[in-house]
């Protein structure tokens, strides 16, 4: 019973608080998009030009000038791909394990708040729901305590109420939206390491005789 009244009177409070605790959340989550915003935006990578420049060397197996075109990048993909370099002496094996091991760092790094939007997206709007009730019954409350010319007062107690599901879906729709965006960057991103990566092993699974130039190729074939 005492619990009961004690939900009453947090009831007949109203959803005051409820709004206050949307717009902190709001202001959070406004930070992240902004930061993981700067973030992506200092990794951009032109994937297609660099791997015009990288093929060459990974088909001669010139690590030291890959190496140097992975180190003069600030992109993910490119630093992922250095760590596989690091190992290509030690072999295929090691060189793919190491790239999976910084891929992971990436994508750790890349969706640090990301879990936070999300969340925010999907419960901002209960939250702002329950802030209606908590209005709602607070009109309710008033209309009991008045004596007559009561609807005017609840109208608006409910009007008013009705701003906390407003502010709640305000707050999730940028949130979705920002988390499928930067989502799907970090997809992006991975998908392109990836890409990098294969093109490595590819290099490194190539025996030394494909390496000999299509000059000793015909010179050999001459001699039989």
């Amino acid at each position: 019973m005492d619990i009961t009244k004690s939900m009453l009177n947090l009831a007949l409070g109203g959803g005051t608080w409820v709004l206050w605790l949307l717009v902190v959340l709001s202001i959070i989550s406004v930070i992240i998009m902004v930061e993981r915003g700067l973030m992506f935006y200092r990794c951009r990578f032109n994937d297609q030009a660099f791997v015009d420049e990288l093929t060459p060397l990974l088909q001669t197996q010139n690590w030291r000038q890959a190496t140097a075109l992975c180190e003069n990048s600030t992109a993910m993909e490119p630093q992922i791909l250095l760590a596989g370099l690091g190992q290509v002496s030690e072999g295929k094996e090691a060189a793919n394990e190491s790239m999976e091991a910084e891929r992971i760092k990436a994508g750790l790094l890349m969706e640090k708040g990301l879990n936070f939007l999300g969340t925010l997206g999907a419960n901002a709007p209960f939250i702002g729901l329950f802030g209606t009730v908590l209005g709602i019954i607070h009109a309710f409350k008033d209309l009991a305590l008045t004596e007559g010319g009561g609807g005017p007062a609840v109208m608006a107690g409910i009007a008013e109420a009705l701003v906390a599901t407003a502010v709640g879906l305000l707050v999730a729709i940028p949130a979705v939206v920002m988390y499928n965006f930067y989502h799907r960057r970090l997809h992006i991103v991975l998908e392109r390491s990836q890409r990098l990566g294969r093109l490595l092993l590819a290099s490194l699974s190539r025996q030394p005789q494909e390496l000999e130039t299509p000059l000793t190729s015909r010179k050999a074939g001459g001699l039989r």
